[in-house]
């Protein structure tokens, strides 16, 4: 099936949704306790993006694969999160993180990330930036082997904060967008 990626729009909120949820419950089972993946809901995140897509933060672009009308997957970038203890790494060129990339479920492997991650790339790229990074749970191992096998470094670590609990996770970086051929 053709997928087509393209940004997000106002009315691709629910489905985007059921993709974050399903996606994110599936994919850190086992990974962060039950009562967070039980707090991921089809409305609270539905409202959520609508919010993000109609009033977008500064440097924010919200991008989704599409098949058959449908949304399965979808990706958000936007300026990086605080990292680490180096701001001077992230500053010294110009620098956008990968804040969200979800796939349905019965829709990955298909090369579907691939496509977001290459259409975010070439939106930052566009906009001066020529450093990718982004963060992904130390724990799951299937999403840093996906962000490796597209070329992303491991460049440090941090502490993510998810309703008052701190998880480890690792934060990977592309260092040369225009180069990254995605």
């Amino acid at each position: 099936m053709t997928v087509i990626v393209r940004p997000a729009r106002v009315d691709d909120a629910d489905a985007m949704a059921r993709v974050f949820v399903d996606s994110f419950r599936a994919g850190h089972q086992g990974q962060i306790p039950e009562n967070l993946l039980q707090s991921r809901t089809y409305e609270t995140s539905a409202a959520a993006w609508r919010r993000d897509l109609t009033a977008p933060s500064p440097g924010e672009y919200i991008s989704v694969a599409s098949s058959s009308g449908e949304v399965v997957g979808l990706a958000m970038v936007g300026p990086p999160h605080p990292w680490a203890d180096d701001d001077t790494a992230r500053s010294e060129v110009p620098t956008a993180e990968c804040w969200a990339l979800y796939v349905d479920p019965s829709r990955q492997r298909e090369g579907i990330g691939r496509l977001l991650i290459g259409d975010i790339s070439r939106h930052v790229a566009g906009q001066g930036m020529r450093r990718l990074l982004v963060g992904v749970l130390t724990a799951n191992a299937p999403a840093r082997a996906f962000y490796e096998s597209l070329g992303a470094e491991l460049i440090g670590s941090r502490l993510n904060l998810d309703e008052g609990q701190a998880f480890p996770e690792s934060v990977y970086a592309w260092s040369d967008l225009p180069a990254l051929g995605l």
